[in-house]
């Protein structure tokens, strides 16, 4: 598939099921809660799981199934995400490419700033969560 935003794909599962991806701006996919049982049962909402920045291969495992017509740009630009410094713990934010300060409690529920490999990706869609230790969490003020 290419990366055209608006575009839909289709990550077949190792438990036989399908996961789908809407392709945001920048390197981001926004992953449904919906899982298929096949390539065309489709997502009828966008209820996402999670929108990560993904590495290149991921887009190109995922099948074209669909395309979403965006009425607001707004709709596909990637959420804030969370820098978190290995040595203090201390939090920055990373919006639309830049860094910001951030406290606490505005980015400790954010994503990890991250560019996610296809198999770390299917481990989360799977429900396991080793891929948690990948990643420092912030320390409070």
């Amino acid at each position: 598939m290419k990366r055209i935003v608006g575009n839909i794909g289709a990550l077949a599962l190792p438990n036989g099921k399908y996961a789908f991806g809407l392709i945001f701006k920048q390197s981001y996919v926004g992953f449904y809660k919906h899982f298929g049982d096949n390539e065309k049962d489709l997502p009828i909402d966008d209820d996402y799981l999670f929108i990560l920045s993904v590495h290149r291969e991921v887009i190109s495992t995922m099948k074209l199934v669909g395309k979403k017509a965006i009425k607001d740009p707004k709709e596909v630009e990637p959420p804030p995400q969370r820098i978190v410094d290995p040595i203090t713990g201390k939090c920055q934010l990373y919006v639309n490419g830049e860094i910001k300060p951030s406290t606490y409690d505005e980015c400790k529920d954010l994503e990890n700033c991250a560019c996610w490999e296809l198999r770390h990706i299917t481990d989360r869609l799977m429900g396991n969560n080793k891929w948690q230790g990948y990643f420092r969490k912030p320390k409070p003020e």
